[in-house]
């Protein structure tokens, strides 16, 4: 009997706790939530805490959009290609900053800028995911119970000019004692630019898409530091180095860029001549703004020309001239990111754009859209599906860049895997051209109607790098020309060559110190041009003549020996080989002008010998 008296006081006991409880339960509910400014005072100390704990929150995420070009979380991450060596992202010191605008692997021209909303949203999502990282251990110790509702959570977030406002709804219960209050509104606010710095740079963004002021800012720098076209007086070849250009054109962008400025009164000039570097985009900046470009980010530089130019001049037929010259023509693409920045003392908001030089010419102004091609017209309509393989000529599978070529069209369409295969979309074009390109290769074209045709089976030759003696020749110039692959050498500067399998014509001249100078000429020219008016439409002719005046030429390096050969160069003897010897017959320094001309002359006549060791 004890024991059941017992069994039945435990029972009561239970049932009072959960009256108490529920009791507790219904009171909350019933007397409802309360605002921040209704909290007792021996509670105010948790609830500050609680405010500035969502206010940290508030202001970390800021700093992040404002860091990664308004992306809290950046968009999924899209590579480059070997050809195109731009991802969707730019690495900023181990940070991820999406690109506004970028050229994609496919060579799209894409965009990813965020609107004010979509930052809003990322914060509010950003601060919300966080009201659990409010630590209240010390209030804990202190006496307090403190209940934060985590699962019902609803953020508000404004992103002003000076500032962001953000509501936090969400169950607050804070017990002290016999005391307790339930929170529910939060409201607190960032000082922050967040909102004036995107507007500014959605301003910048857009005169920079419509104008280009930065593309042709890199026109400047690449007629200021790249060979484009010239002539020079020489009777030597002159011999351009793409690593050596290369590096010219990064360092300039790199020293040019940093110096960009937008009208505004953020900064002051020393010199008048600095003016070159401000562009006017119409908004009167007046917050500090950077233009940043460094040498170790992704940029793609391609060089069109022949980077040995061959004198003019003295040859058979050209003597008239007098005088040597060497022509040069050069065309380039060149696609870099520019870091774009707003900042002061405590934030910075900041984003990548691609800067795109296609064949010279700044890339065409563009609309927002999400993907556009700058390719051609043709290929933007890839509709006949194409299976494409790429071979050695051991029938080993080869990882190619694809293109096709159809009229004055070039379209990147890929590459092959390590299967050596791509199965992809092609435009429809009537004898048109893959082209295969990859490391260790020949370029290679197929030609292929893809109207019709649906499979390509490209055979690639091997490019062998061989060493190049000529004995004594103190410098050279030595070219081999076959049907479909040519390439030269300026001996000693360049030691060695690449050959491929084939029949090559090869010619060499040789070069040696001279003291040769060609006198300065004066000559009076007499044509016949049609009469002015009437008379001229009838056949009447008048004399008009003109000067001609070329000044004297010190011929540095005049050609002393040289000949021609043609011979078959196998696989075989390209795969063993070290070193190709080129045996040059020599005949002399001339002392003259005519005995120059004879030299180049001879060099027709002549033979040169080539063993490979």
């Amino acid at each position: 009997m004890i024991i059941d008296g017992k069994k039945g006081q435990v029972t009561v006991f239970i049932i009072i706790a959960v009256v108490i409880v529920v009791g507790i339960v219904a009171y909350f509910a019933v007397r409802g939530g309360i605002g921040g400014s209704s909290v007792p005072r021996e509670m105010q100390p948790v609830y500050d805490y609680y405010l500035s704990c969502l206010q940290e929150q508030a202001r970390e995420g800021t700093s992040l959009l404002g860091e990664q070009g308004g992306y809290i979380e950046v968009p999924d991450f899209v590579p480059g290609s070997n050809y195109r060596p731009y991802s969707s992202q730019l690495d900023f010191f181990g940070q991820p900053v999406a690109y506004w605008m970028y050229v994609s692997g496919n060579n799209l021209l894409k965009e990813q800028v965020p609107s004010k909303n979509d930052m809003e949203g990322q914060l509010e999502e950003y601060v919300a995911d966080r009201v659990s990282y409010c630590d209240f251990s010390d209030f804990y110790e202190q006496g307090y119970d403190v209940y934060v509702d985590t699962d019902d959570v609803k953020v508000n977030v404004e992103i002003e000019d000076n500032k962001v406002d953000v509501s936090v709804d969400n169950d607050l219960v804070i017990v002290y004692g016999e005391d307790s209050v339930i929170v529910q509104g939060h409201e607190v606010d960032v000082d922050s630019k967040l909102g004036k710095f995107y507007d500014l740079a959605i301003e910048v963004y857009n005169y920079e898409k419509k104008e280009m002021f930065l593309e042709l800012y890199a026109l400047d720098v690449m007629r200021l530091y790249a060979p484009v076209t010239g002539v020079e007086l020489s009777c030597a070849p002159k011999v351009f180095v793409e690593e050596e250009i290369r590096e010219e054109l990064v360092n300039g962008l790199a020293a040019n860029v940093g110096a960009l400025k937008l009208d505004g009164d953020y900064y002051s000039l020393s010199e008048g001549e600095n003016d070159y570097f401000v562009t006017d985009a119409g908004i009167g900046v007046d917050e500090n703004v950077n233009f940043v470009y460094s040498i170790d980010w992704p940029t793609r530089v391609e060089i069109y020309g022949d980077l040995v130019a061959e004198p003019v001049g003295l040859q058979d037929g050209l003597s008239v001239l007098g005088f040597c010259y060497v022509p040069y023509h050069f065309v380039y693409d060149i696609d870099f990111p520019v870091l774009i920045q707003f900042y002061d003392e405590q934030e910075i908001f900041q984003f990548p754009v691609s800067v795109v030089i296609d064949k010279s010419q700044a890339r065409e102004a563009l609309p927002s859209v999400a993907g556009e091609y700058i390719e051609a017209e043709v290929c933007k309509y890839p509709n006949k599906e194409v299976l494409v393989e790429t071979y050695d000529t051991s029938l080993n599978p080869v990882s190619a860049r694809i293109q096709f070529k159809c009229l004055d069209s070039l379209c990147e369409i890929g590459e092959t895997d390590s299967s050596g295969s791509l199965y992809v979309d092609m435009p429809r074009c009537i004898n048109g051209f893959i082209v295969a390109n990859a490391e260790g290769y020949q370029e290679t074209k197929y030609q292929i109607s893809t109207n019709e045709e649906t499979s390509a089976s490209v055979i690639m030759n091997k490019l062998y790098s061989v060493g190049l003696d000529l004995g004594s020749v103190d410098s050279a110039m030595v070219s081999f020309v076959s049907d479909d692959y040519s390439t030269s050498a300026y001996y000693p500067e360049m030691d060695s060559v690449e050959l491929v399998e084939g029949y090559y014509n090869v010619t060499v001249y040789a070069y040696s110190g001279s003291s040769l100078i060609i006198p300065e000429t004066h000559e009076r020219k007499c044509v016949e041009v049609p009469e002015d008016g009437i008379e001229g439409l009838f056949g009447a002719v008048k004399e008009r003549c003109f000067n001609i005046d070329l000044p004297s030429t010190e011929v540095e390096m005049a050609v002393v020996g040289g000949g021609k050969t043609r011979e078959y160069i196998t696989e075989g003897q390209l795969e063993g080989a070290r070193e190709l010897n080129v045996n040059v017959p020599l005949f002399g320094v001339p002392g003259s002008l005519d005995e120059l001309q004879d030299n180049y002359i001879k060099v027709e006549d002549s033979i040169v010998y080539l063993s490979f060791e």
